[in-house]
């Protein structure tokens, strides 16, 4: 059995973490819509659709940048943001949240892996996920 230390993400954290978790799996998107935008805005004759191209080139991650901000500060993610720590054994992840909520997960639940830097990511499904930040171990 592995027990982590007692821990809680900060909003400015856990937006960092989907911002990179988004940035791993789309980091092509993103470089490509800016790289034909600073193409096309040094380019001599522009029309209507290359002034479209350059502003959207420029504004598409800022939005996607303030949706994610949204929800990271979102008063909907407090279970997210609360104070947690877990049991890891070799068929079940027990965790417990501000000291009255217990969560038991079979192992064979997982259906993906994700490792940052700091942290590993263990997917129930697309849209729920374990955080488990490497300093708490």
């Amino acid at each position: 059995m592995i027990k982590t230390k007692k821990f809680h993400f900060t909003k400015k954290e856990y937006l960092s973490f989907i911002i990179r978790i988004l940035l791993k799996k789309r980091w092509w998107l993103y470089t490509f819509i800016l790289f034909i935008s600073i193409a096309i805005l040094f380019k001599d004759n522009k029309d209507s659709s290359d002034i479209f191209m350059i502003v959207f080139g420029f504004l598409f991650p800022l939005i996607t940048f303030f949706q994610y901000w949204r929800f990271a500060n979102s008063k909907e993610n407090k279970i997210i943001l609360s104070e947690r720590e877990h049991e890891i054994f070799n068929d079940k992840i027990i965790s417990r949240f501000d000291e009255t909520t217990e969560s038991t997960i079979a192992v064979t639940n997982f259906i993906k892996v994700l490792e940052l830097n700091d942290l590993y990511i263990l997917y129930l499904s697309k849209g729920q996920s374990v955080f488990f930040p490497k300093t708490n171990f």
